[in-house]
């Protein structure tokens, strides 16, 4: 006869080894979420089935885990402690169960992604278990699958309960609940089935329900970072948008003088013009562009420079060919343009000459737009980028505003150096980490 007293020992006992190995396997699956591709699945559209596809297998797999990091079980020889077989073929004896904690995972499964990711991770666990076999393997498989599918459900009627510690509790403890009383249903004979259920009862609710509330805090971790990232892809983007107050200004009037000289020309300035916006505003909504897409922009500005300014300024570019598919922010080589044009043909007598300059470093690149204006002084140049700057021009804060749209999108990874000399010239260089996929 097992007493009361033995059996509050296993469980605590039971409880005790579960929980360490809960805590081991959950900071596993938080470093893997920090990988990218899996952070987005997790966190993205759920109706989409590759996200549903990739968040049931995940769980799926820890869920598998989960069952070969638990306990055996012998409901004939309760008070033995079995060794769990290494190898993951090996078959459960008739006699034995599993104390684990794949429906923690399976549950975690539904309430993230909903029905589908919690009946897939569900499916995938619960299969794997009924192939170990056992006293109970059967049940356990169908209720490994139905916890996935009642979270779901939890997540999609009740989203606040798959969001709250006291929703997410709840649905836990009446998982583990519909666990056990499948058991009780379908194991045979009754007297296993009752103690194979008496043994685990306390051991798997605890560990189910903290293991949830642990999980939703590493989920709720990952919701704080995806808003941090979205609220400095908006800031990025809004720091991108701004237009030098000018340029419509000066473009317009120049197009307005063109049309009294040549209005067939002015026409196509005018188409030209429309196109410039149009792409504009298409970049101000992205928070990336190709190398190849802000050279065709900075090309198109220049050209309504050279219409107020003609044979003003000379451009050469110079840019290694692998490097065009390269991302960075939009607007970046305009805004150095710009600030050559404007600042660098102060007081010269010939034409302005500015080159860019595009070399790939391996896992970075850098991009130099290098001009033979007028240079800037010591003491302006000290300042430059680091704070707004007060200008004539109205481009006295385009630097700085540069710097920090580097900031936001390549924390500690991107640099810009302004290098110049009064009489001979300014260089900006920016360099960027290499990457062809948009963000």
């Amino acid at each position: 006869m097992h007493y009361p007293t033995n059996m509050m020992l296993d469980w605590l006992d039971n409880t005790a080894q579960l929980s360490q190995r809960v805590c081991v396997v959950l900071m596993a699956a938080y470093v893997s979420i920090r990988m990218d591709w899996l952070r987005q699945a997790l966190r993205g559209d759920s109706r989409r089935w590759r996200n549903r596809l990739v968040s049931a297998t995940f769980f799926g797999i820890f869920a598998i885990i989960g069952t070969h990091s638990g306990l055996l079980l012998d409901v004939h020889h309760v008070d033995k402690h079995i060794t769990w077989p290494a190898a993951l073929s090996d078959d459960v004896n008739h006699s034995q169960a599993v104390i684990g904690f794949r429906d923690l995972m399976v549950l975690a499964a539904g309430l993230t992604g909903g029905p589908w990711v919690g009946l897939g991770a569900g499916f995938l666990a619960g299969f794997e278990r009924y192939l170990l076999g056992g006293l109970a393997g059967n049940a356990s498989a169908f209720a490994t699958v139905m916890q996935g599918l009642w979270a779901g459900l939890v997540f999609q009627y009740r989203p606040h309960w798959a969001t709250s510690i006291t929703g997410a509790g709840i649905t836990a403890l009446i998982g583990t609940a519909m666990q056990k009383l499948i058991l009780l249903v379908w194991v045979e004979p009754q007297a296993d089935a009752l103690i194979l259920a008496s043994e685990t009862a306390l051991p798997v609710a605890v560990v189910n329900t903290l293991g949830v509330l642990l999980f939703l805090f590493v989920m709720q971790d990952l919701e704080r970072d995806r808003l941090k990232i979205q609220a400095q892809q908006a800031e990025l983007r809004a720091l991108t948008a701004q237009i030098e107050p000018h340029f419509m200004n000066n473009t317009l009037n120049a197009i307005k003088a063109l049309i009294r000289r040549d209005p067939e020309a002015a026409s196509q300035y005018v188409v030209k013009l429309a196109r410039f916006m149009d792409d504009t505003r298409r970049d101000a909504g992205a928070n990336s562009i190709s190398l190849q897409q802000e050279l065709a922009q900075v090309e198109r500005y220049l050209d309504f420079q050279t219409l107020r300014f003609p044979d003003a300024f000379h451009i050469q570019r110079n840019i290694s060919p692998p490097l065009l598919n390269c991302q960075l922010p939009p607007r970046c080589l305009q805004t150095l343009a710009e600030n050559a044009l404007l600042h660098g043909m102060k007081g010269q007598t010939g034409a302005l000459k500015i080159n860019i300059i595009g070399e790939d470093h391996g896992d970075t690149f850098t991009v130099r737009v290098r001009d033979s204006g007028i240079g800037i002084p010591a003491r302006r140049l000290a300042e430059l980028g680091k704070r707004p700057l007060d200008s004539p021009d109205g481009n006295g804060s385009a630097l700085y505003h540069l710097r920090q749209t580097l900031k936001l999108a390549f924390p500690q990874q991107s640099t810009m150096t302004i290098k110049s000399r009064e009489g001979l010239g300014t260089e900006v260089i920016l360099t960027i980490p290499k990457r062809t996929i948009p963000w």
